[in-house]
């Protein structure tokens, strides 16, 4: 029987009387920690004791030393000595737990404990979490250039969406808790100054903050993890889903493995930090490998079948012929074609700014091809969305000369506006559709007829 367990474990240097606390209650409950991790803390279950924890700080702990330093063994020394038993520690931090109802203090200078703890969160803690905040940054400018060059797509595609609210979550969390740690030494400081110790008050808000915090970011991952399944291959998602972990197995070997060897700390640190950033790399490289070759594209679960199409005399593609059931096709506005390779597909996005739906009419490229069509409706559920939309469609990119949309008569259409694209002042069948809650973008190979107009504005329910 197995009586380790794994905890989720959300801990600040500044916070170690919580999670005094917190390991008290767990031994009262026969749960008594074993080791610290950076998230995960390992327990051991056994028979229910009252234990008293402390946590301590000390300036030369590190993950990469190779083994307790000779200062370490004094200070442990020194608590074995007061009546308390070493347990664990994770960096800078030891975690000390004594049977003893009242055990004597071993750290009962405050403003060097003070110190300690300042010193550890500037060596550690502090730095990472500004780097933290200003990767998020980074991301998030990222997404808004991704934003900016097509904000229908972007607003219309969960996989987009959801990783903003992220790490906007992560900044903002991370930025309270600079602030909240900012807060607690001018407390200490002051409590200090006045005779008393580190501040040790527990802040209800804290644990609100930390609970809707922690919701929120695993809510919205398990919601995006079940996303990708739905939407990707399962060997795309578990791609997505392995490589932190591989990532993290990959550092903790090469320190615990250099440890063993008595690397120094420094050297330790250096190989770890380049052996994880080539082994990110060649993650990156082998999921790249893997989509050349196989493929992870969104599989919309549509139906198709593949042919092997000549496009020369020693070369030949393969394509995929869709069959979905769309609203308007080549047929209904030419009449019967005879053709075996046409593919009739529908893309359907729907988040909850806006919904998109796609539609295709293609054949195989050929000479005499027969006719295509493509369209997309647009249902925006905000007005800020539609006015972007709109924005968006009627932009013309630097890039095309002679180009433009021109207002036409929206009465054929029956909308509120009507615009027509033209290239080097000729009509095309490009059309922009604005309704008053929709958008239709119509894109035929030459303008309709008034007899297919009316055909179109029948099909797609105008």
């Amino acid at each position: 029987m197995n009586d380790k367990i794994k905890k989720l474990m959300n801990f600040r240097f500044d916070r170690y009387e919580e999670m005094e606390i917190k390991l008290e209650k767990l031994a009262a409950k026969g749960i008594f920690l074993e080791e610290c991790g950076s998230f995960f803390w390992t327990f051991r279950k056994g028979t229910p004791q009252r234990l008293k924890y402390t946590v301590t700080y000390f300036p030369e702990g590190s993950v990469f030393n190779p083994g307790i330093t000779d200062n370490q063994q004094t200070y442990f020394d020194y608590a074995k000595a007061a009546g308390w038993n070493f347990v664990t520690q994770f960096n800078q931090m030891q975690i000390f737990c004594s049977e003893n109802d009242n055990p004597i203090p071993f750290e009962t200078d405050e403003k060097e404990k003070f110190k300690n703890i300042k010193r550890c969160m500037k060596k550690s803690f502090l730095p990472s979490m500004v780097i933290s905040i200003l990767v998020f940054i980074l991301n998030l400018v990222v997404q808004f250039n991704s934003f900016q060059l097509n904000p229908i797509d972007f607003l219309s595609d969960y996989t987009r969406i959801f990783p903003v609210f992220m790490f906007l979550a992560v900044i903002i969390y991370e930025a309270y808790s600079l602030l909240n740690y900012l807060m607690w030494c001018k407390r200490s400081e002051k409590s200090i100054a006045n005779g008393g110790g580190c501040d040790k008050r527990r802040n209800i808000v804290h644990r609100i903050v930390d609970v809707l915090f922690m919701s929120f970011i695993f809510g919205s991952l398990g919601y995006f993890l079940f996303y990708l399944a739905y939407e990707t291959s399962l060997f795309g998602l578990f791609l997505a889903i392995a490589q932190m972990p591989i990532l993290m197995i990959i550092f903790w070997s090469s320190i615990k493995y250099l440890k063993k060897k008595k690397a120094s700390a420094k050297l330790n640190k250096v190989i770890s930090i380049v052996v994880l950033t080539i082994a990110n790399f060649s993650y990156l490289a082998l999921i790249m490998v893997l989509i050349m070759k196989f493929g992870f594209s969104m599989d919309d679960g549509s139906a198709y079948r593949t042919v092997a199409w000549s496009m020369g005399s020693a070369y030949s593609h393969e394509y995929k012929l869709y069959s979905d059931t769309i609203p308007l096709t080549c047929e209904d506005l030419y009449g019967p074609i005879d053709y075996d390779y046409y593919s009739y597909k529908e893309e359907i996005d729907n988040t909850f700014f806006l919904s998109k739906s796609a539609y295709e009419q293609d054949s195989l490229p050929a000479k005499d091809a027969p006719p295509e069509i493509e369209y997309e409706i647009l249902e925006p559920k905000f007005d800020f969305v539609y006015k972007l939309a709109k924005e968006h469609l009627l932009k013309i990119p630097e890039w095309r000369d002679n180009t433009s949309f021109e207002s036409i008569d929206n009465k054929i259409f029956g909308t509120v506006e009507a615009y027509q694209f033209y290239y080097e002042y000729t009509p095309t069948g490009e059309y922009i559709l604005l309704f008053l809650d929709k958008i239709i973008v119509l894109n035929m190979e030459e303008s309709p007829t008034p007899e297919q107009i009316s055909i179109i504005v029948e099909k797609l329910n105008f």
